[in-house]
């Protein structure tokens, strides 16, 4: 049972709805058919944006929160266009390129303190705020989940022709997607910065993206809930077990994956998956419903 006065557990939960934010922004993007390596780089960008905005300005924490999602999102939109020319494996690669570069330049960097991260960075962030957020963006997610804009990403991630011949915008729809994934993900960094109250690029890691891609992948693109609760229970499984950051984690996500991709390919929110299902229930509650009809009554005799 989790502990409010627990000062790790309030930790770990606070990490996992920031975790959340960055599975979201993973979501925007595989619905719409773009496998996307970029997120941590855009979180990295929203992390450092508040955190330097926290510890160089007298600015308010408000504002960094507000820029760093901004930042995100505009770099996001300005390498949309040469990012989404490109197709297959050579997307992926290029949003992984332009990931690297974001964290080769933080590295690099005397603004950024270099490898050594930046420090000292005010505690701002507490349980309720994220809940706060966490909530506006489920909103959000299910009006848009519902919305033309929902019908059309879903159409383009099906099917790309026929999405073209019901007159959607292919382009439209995917740079809508990048960019605000882009920012969605510039916010999780810089609720994380405020969080953790400290920031370097080592946190950005190839293996933090295994794990969000995990949490997408097992989620599936049915729903957008799908991937939050498989990232919520991923969350709560590592805690009780305790094997985060072990050999163990590595073993049990590449488990998971190859057992979801051959019992329900398309993540545990496809709809499909559960036809079947339903229908034995279904045979099977009829096999043990009592016959309540009334007997017919015996024919009369004619003499």
């Amino acid at each position: 049972m989790f502990d409010w006065m627990n000062p790790l557990q309030h930790f770990q939960l606070d990490t996992a709805l920031i975790l959340t934010l960055l599975v979201v922004s993973v979501h925007l993007t595989f619905r719409v058919g773009i496998f996307s390596l970029a997120p941590l780089g855009f979180a990295a960008v929203g992390g450092y944006t508040a955190a330097l905005i926290a510890t160089k300005t007298d600015q308010p924490f408000l504002v960094g929160m507000v820029a760093a999602p901004l930042l995100a999102g505009a770099i996001g939109a300005l390498f949309a266009p040469p990012i989404l020319r490109l197709r297959g494996i050579y997307m992926a690669l290029g949003t992984l390129a332009l990931s690297q570069a974001i964290l080769v330049l933080i590295r690099i960097s005397d603004a950024t303190n270099g490898p050594n991260g930046i420090a000292g960075i005010p505690a701002k962030v507490d349980t309720e705020y994220l809940l706060a957020i966490l909530l506006v963006t489920f909103v959000l997610l299910q009006l848009s989940h519902r919305s033309y804009f929902g019908r059309a990403a879903k159409a383009v991630r099906l099917d790309e022709r026929t999405a073209e011949g019901l007159g959607i915008n292919l382009f439209r729809v995917r740079f809508a997607s990048f960019t605000v994934a882009a920012a969605v993900a510039g916010l999780a960094g810089a609720l994380e910065a405020h969080r953790t109250t400290v920031i370097s690029p080592g946190q950005y890691g190839f293996g933090a993206l295994i794990i969000v891609f995990t949490y997408v992948l097992l989620g599936g693109n049915g729903h957008w809930s799908g991937p939050i609760l498989v990232t919520w229970g991923m969350t709560l499984l590592r805690d009780k077990l305790e094997f985060a950051g072990s050999n163990w984690e590595e073993i049990i996500y590449g488990a998971l994956l190859v057992v979801i991709m051959l019992v329900a390919p398309n993540g545990l929110s496809d709809r499909s998956l559960y036809r079947k299902p339903r229908r034995w229930l279904r045979s099977l509650r009829s096999r043990h419903k009592p016959d309540t009809a009334a007997p017919a009554a015996p024919a009369e005799v004619s003499s």
